[in-house]
């Protein structure tokens, strides 16, 4: 089987953009993202709108398909959830269900093949969870080209990875102080939460397996972290950058295991802006080892007061 694309440093997320989905993605792709997150599920994504966003990018942006990377995830039915917002008959199968999601998701994005399929949440039991595993593992690598999973606890990740052919590829969950015995008091109920602060037995898990770990909700989700002038804003000061792309920074390049970006502006401009500030600090990390000194002192600052945290 061939090696499945290299999973970009930054990715589009398209959640909760809705009417404006297609003129945002085309936007971020002529921005330069190159990597665009979505799902079938309708409860909060547009993903028909995904597709018309990167078919309206490729035709004035000079890239094809081959230079995009998509993912998209197969979203289990959730009691209590309208069945018209699943791409699927919600009263089939689970095999019947990916089938017909995956099937969507093709026609939606105007494409013969997703780059990662990751499973939107678990099922309440675990061996639900592992047979949607086994079904779109049969998708790879014809249709899909690798997996993923999201919003999973580290028993349910274990459990998956150990039983799956095909290991999971990335983890993309909520990355907060806050967790599931000490939940922020004015978001939403029905959040997922880490059992740890911001994950780090989940994350542990990542690194010890060569899993891409992507955090969603980074930045609404940690205003403490944001506004902590020893954390990102000093740093942004120092690298001429936002505090928000300081953090993104300070993701890519954190050791405590392989992390990606799932970025959601809304505003062109702001687009351009955290591109150009991550190319800004790339420039100052090749300018002179005492840059890279600074910064990777920073960054491992950041990793032990990260650490330190419980609640």
């Amino acid at each position: 089987m061939a090696e499945p694309r290299p999973i970009p440093e930054i990715i589009y997320g398209t959640a909760f953009k809705f009417d404006k989905t297609a003129h945002l993605v085309e936007a971020a792709l002529k921005a330069g993202f190159r990597g665009i997150d979505t799902a079938g599920s309708s409860h909060a994504y547009r993903e028909a709108l995904v597709g018309e966003g990167i078919a309206a990018a490729m035709t004035s942006g000079g890239f094809s398909r081959e230079d995009l990377y998509i993912q998209t995830k197969f979203s289990p039915y959730k009691e209590g959830r309208d069945p018209a917002n699943y791409p699927y008959d919600t009263t089939a199968s689970i095999p019947d269900q990916i089938e017909q999601s995956i099937a969507a998701s093709l026609l939606n994005l105007k494409t013969d093949h997703i780059d990662c399929l990751i499973l939107h949440s678990l099922y309440p039991k675990i061996e639900d969870t592992i047979l949607a595993w086994q079904v779109m593992e049969k998708l790879v690598p014809s249709r899909v080209h690798s997996l993923g999973l999201s919003n999973v606890d580290l028993d349910s990740l274990q459990k998956v990875y150990n039983s799956a052919t095909i290991k999971p590829r990335t983890v993309q969950n909520r990355f907060t102080e806050d967790t599931v015995d000490s939940p922020t008091p004015n978001f939403p109920k029905d959040l997922p939460y880490p059992v740890i602060p911001f994950d780090r037995d989940v994350r542990d898990y990542c690194r010890r397996h060569d899993i891409v770990y992507t955090p969603w909700g980074l930045l609404w989700g940690n205003p403490s972290l944001l506004d902590n002038p020893e954390l990102f804003m000093r740093m942004g000061q120092v690298l001429q950058v936002s505090k928000q792309v300081a953090c993104y920074a300070y993701i890519l390049h954190s050791r405590s295991c392989s992390m990606k970006i799932l970025c959601g502006t809304t505003k062109d401009d702001r687009m351009a802006e955290t591109l150009n500030g991550l190319e800004k600090i790339n420039v100052f990390l090749a300018e002179s080892d005492a840059n890279r000194a600074i910064f990777q002192g920073w960054v491992e600052k950041v990793d032990r007061i990260i650490d330190q945290i419980d609640k």
